[in-house]
């Protein structure tokens, strides 16, 4: 009898929570994986990544009324402080297409373009 009751009490809190998920219209694909939420979280860090890249290059033209040739950490490293790092390899930010990496394009003048690659292929531009 004790069997019958826990079975019965067990079927109910499952047909209670199925109906509580598709009720509510959500999918597979409206639930994220822990995977995706932590390539979530490794973009927001380059986006926040690149803004400090970015103030580096504004303050490396404050001083010099022109871009820089390169946004690496030799030439702006002094206006950033401390150097970000890249959340998947979990060193130095650098030039690359790889997520975590940057693309910098000096343009005229002080004009510039610095592209942040995510996860996924997105890119996160900065200008």
């Amino acid at each position: 009898m004790r069997r019958t009751i826990t079975l019965v009490l067990a079927l109910t809190v499952v047909t209670a929570a199925a109906i509580g998920i598709a009720g509510c219209g959500c999918s597979n694909e409206d639930i994220a994986s822990p995977t995706s939420q932590i390539d979530i979280a490794k973009d927001t860090s380059v986006k926040a990544s690149m803004v400090s890249i970015q103030a580096g290059i504004q303050s490396y033209i404050a001083t010099s009324q022109a871009a820089p040739p390169k946004a690496t950490k030799d030439v702006i490293g002094a206006f950033v402080q401390p150097w970000p790092q890249n959340p998947w390899t979990k060193t130095d930010m650098t030039e690359g297409t790889d997520p975590g990496d940057f693309t910098y394009t000096p343009g005229p003048g002080t004009s510039f373009k610095l592209v942040g690659h995510l996860s996924g292929g997105r890119d996160y531009v900065k200008q």
